[in-house]
């Protein structure tokens, strides 16, 4: 927490633009997902990743499967944000910073 924390604040990040499969079999693009919790900036996402604490935390360290040679680990969060509950997928690389994987509604 306390690296991923510093990187943010130095502004050593990374958002990943994805879209994501929602459980109704519907595909839900990123910038849809923010909205749909109030957010509407980037800047938002990681104003929120700032505030979590270790009780936020719900699965970690996990092997990244995409980069398993790279040794990558991911850490998952859900906090509420605007009334919600939201899933929060993170990991730290040393190239890019922290880097949000994924940022929504908790389905």
């Amino acid at each position: 927490m306390k690296e991923a924390k510093r990187l943010i604040s130095s502004g050593k990040r990374d958002f990943i633009p994805r879209t994501y499969d929602h459980p109704s079999g519907r595909k839900v693009k990123w910038k849809e997902a923010l909205l749909d919790i109030g957010l509407t900036e980037v800047s938002q996402v990681w104003n929120e990743t700032l505030t979590l604490t270790p009780n936020h935390c719900v699965a970690g360290p996990i092997v990244d499967v995409d980069r398993k040679h790279e040794g990558k680990v991911i850490w998952v969060f859900k906090k509420d944000v605007n009334g919600d509950q939201v899933y929060i997928k993170m990991k730290i690389d040393k190239r890019r910073g922290c880097v949000c994987l994924s940022f929504h509604k908790d389905w």
